[in-house]
């Protein structure tokens, strides 16, 4: 599955709330999957909380390139509550800009560890 939702008829209003009501949204173990919706106009999810995008290695924006998806209510973003996050598509392209510059650089996710020790983070690296 490369997308969730196809591009949809292009009319009506600019700014389009697509599920209402949704509250959590997962993305699991899609291997192919490059974005969740080909849209042209901004998205609004009024209600999301919570939202996982886990093993996704594909996927490079929520929805396409240079339109926004609003978020007013959400809370956590694959498990960090302390997240806030305006816009889930620059979310998404960060997150997968930052694994592509790990992986250019060597450097894997599952090479990290995190150790946390009082109040400061430590990152290391195994070698």
């Amino acid at each position: 599955m490369e997308e969730v939702i196809t591009k949809e008829e292009q009319q009506g209003e600019r700014i389009m709330t697509l599920f209402p009501r949704l509250k959590d949204l997962r993305l699991n173990n899609l291997p192919k999957l490059g974005h969740f919706f080909l849209t042209e106009r901004a998205l609004k999810f009024p209600f999301l909380r919570e939202v996982w995008i886990d093993d996704c290695p594909q996927m490079k924006t929520f929805v396409q390139q240079g339109i926004s998806v609003s978020t007013p209510s959400l809370e956590c973003l694959n498990d960090d509550y302390e997240v806030k996050v305006d816009d889930l598509n620059k979310w998404t392209q960060q997150r997968f800009n930052s694994k592509e510059h790990k992986a250019s650089q060597g450097t894997t996710n599952g090479d990290e560890s995190e150790a946390i020790v009082g109040d400061k983070s430590e990152m290391t690296t195994k070698g």
